[in-house]
């Protein structure tokens, strides 16, 4: 009988978590709709795609956008130049090439691309805190968790933005710890690609990665008296590819970059004046430049898994004590560096949106790029208690079930509500949730009623109406042409003959009023999530057709 090594057996279940989790990723991407902000999205990469093409390709530009209507680039109202577009241009250039002319598709086309780009992150994770920890048990644990937390699973299927970021700001975080673990030129260019990809490609926010890193490791550098000519030669070859990279990814710099950059900066300064955006917060709604300080930060703890909000708690702990143990000791190893980084990643946009009183909304998806970190300590708090409690191998035995008791409750919460994990909240958020906080923002229920209304109605033409803020014009492309098709949403003529509502903002933006709905109208389906009810169609009452 031949005996396996015990890394190659480690590699076979590190190998085959993954599988799962790309298996289950992939079988789960028709699930979804398409959520409110993909059509814009879609839009703003093709006025990218034209604008480059224009000074690329000019000629074959002009052929393939001949009949089509772009937005000028340059026009001071085309406010999305200010952000990154390389995915919204990757996945319409693919479009093109791809030939996909139908909405269905399109979107489809961009989930895969979003989970597959959050996988690879996974993977991107997985070897971020096997730097860290040098545990592949701990590593693949944090992969596990990050995979399972509900919201973030939802949205890595859906959002154009913030999981995208979040993605690819994992990367620029490991390869710049491994430019820290070694400082040479090819881990430099490598770390600077990255940091252009997502501050140009995504998000300015992702300047947060090289500023915190680069400035740990000059101090790591002073400190320890290691601040060698060579250390110096590579980190500023990585600065000045950072710079380069980020003109690169960012069409909007191309010219005059120094400028453009400032006017970025400008344009998020006042991003919570442009964006006048109203959130149900507390039963009450309160436009994003006017939500209270601790808007994000309660956001968090009312939709984290519980065991993960205290697990951090611990891992934060063990961070302060072991620092307050090893004061002296700790500025001259690297682990506390990276430990620290991740800490700043993030207390400091946290933190910054506080101070600053930056616009949110949404719950508090503009910050899920700092929840990786999170994660990370969570895992922090394991790797503590394993040691702390080593002398008391009951207790930590208890303390292993229970992990291993919310893993499958979390699994067993994820696949019950799937896939309206985005509709995921713990205790702390209290009763009534779905009178007290935005729950459904993407419009991502109506997929599932549209679905079953057009399953159990047999008629060739369905009127329908939505009773919130959402448009049917959007809500339709989550459909197979052939079912989209049968929807009838534009008239005024006569009453629906049904009336779908998310209850998104319906306190502002309702059409019809309970006293119409309960005189014409019947409950057909309801979506219910943990006693929430996040998505209700009415249809028309039989005397009345």
């Amino acid at each position: 009988m031949i005996k396996l090594s015990r890394k190659y057996k480690s590699n076979i279940i590190i190998i085959s978590v993954f599988c799962l989790i790309f298996i289950i990723g992939a079988l789960s991407v028709e699930d979804y709709g398409v959520s409110s902000d993909e059509n814009d999205q879609r839009h703003s990469g093709f006025i990218e795609l034209n604008h480059i093409g224009k000074k690329i390709l000019p000629v074959i530009t002009e052929r393939l956008t001949e009949g089509k209507n772009y937005a000028n680039f340059d026009d001071k109202n085309y406010t999305e130049k200010y952000s990154g577009q390389i995915f919204n241009t990757t996945t319409g250039f693919l479009e093109i090439i791809l030939k996909i002319d139908n909405d269905y598709e399109r979107f489809l086309l961009r989930h895969y691309i979003y989970f597959f780009t959050f996988f690879l992150s996974l993977v991107a994770f997985f070897k971020l805190c096997s730097l860290r920890f040098q545990d592949w048990k701990l590593s693949l644990l944090g992969v596990i968790f990050l995979f399972l937390s509900p919201r973030i699973f939802a949205n890595s299927f859906v959002d154009p933005k913030d999981i995208p970021f979040m993605s690819l700001l994992i990367f620029s975080v490991f390869f710049g710890l491994k430019f820290f673990e070694n400082l040479n030129i090819k881990n430099g260019i490598i770390f600077a690609f990255f940091n252009g990809l997502v501050i140009s490609g995504v998000r300015i926010y992702g300047l947060i990665s090289p500023l915190i890193i680069f400035a740990s490791i000059i101090l790591y550098l002073i400190i320890s008296k290691k601040l060698q000519f060579n250390r110096i030669i590579s980190i500023f070859i990585s600065l000045i590819f950072t710079a380069l990279f980020s003109i690169l990814f960012k069409p909007y710099l191309w010219e005059a970059p120094l400028v453009n950059f400032i006017n970025v900066i400008k344009y998020l300064g006042e991003f919570g004046e442009i964006w006048q955006v109203p959130n149900l917060f507390f039963g009450e709604i309160i436009l994003a430049e006017n939500v209270p300080w601790y808007y994000s930060l309660y956001w968090i703890l009312i939709t984290t898994p519980i065991f993960y909000v205290f697990l951090f708690l611990i891992g934060f702990f063990g961070y302060l004590k072991n620092f307050y143990i090893n004061f002296k000791v700790k500025f001259y190893e690297k682990e506390f560096y990276y430990d620290s980084i991740f800490l700043a990643l993030i207390f400091v946009p946290l933190i910054g949106t506080m101070l600053l009183k930056s616009a949110s909304f949404n719950s508090w998806r503009h910050l899920f790029f700092i929840y990786p970190y999170i994660i990370i300590f969570c895992v922090y708090a394991l790797n503590f208690l394993s040691e702390y409690l080593l002398e008391n191998k009951n207790l930590l035995k208890i303390v292993n079930l229970l992990i291993i008791l919310s893993i499958f409750n979390l699994i067993f919460w994820n696949i019950k509500n799937h896939p309206h994990q985005y509709a995921y909240f713990n205790f702390l958020a209290g009763k009534n949730v779905d009178k007290k906080f935005d729950i459904d923002y993407w419009g991502l229920s109506y997929k599932e009623s549209l679905n079953y209304i057009l399953e159990i109605d047999d008629r060739e033409k369905i009127y329908i109406k939505t009773n919130s803020i959402s448009k049917m014009i959007l809500l339709i492309k989550s459909l197979e042409n052939e079912k989209a098709d049968r929807i009838v949403f534009n008239f005024k003529d006569k009453n629906p003959d049904y009336i779908i509502t998310n209850y998104y903002l319906d306190k502002k933006y309702k059409s019809f009023n309970n006293d119409f709905l309960n005189r014409n109208y019947v409950i057909f389906k309801e979506i219910i999530i943990d006693g929430n009810t996040i998505n209700t169609v009415f249809k028309k009452k039989i005397s009345n057709f």
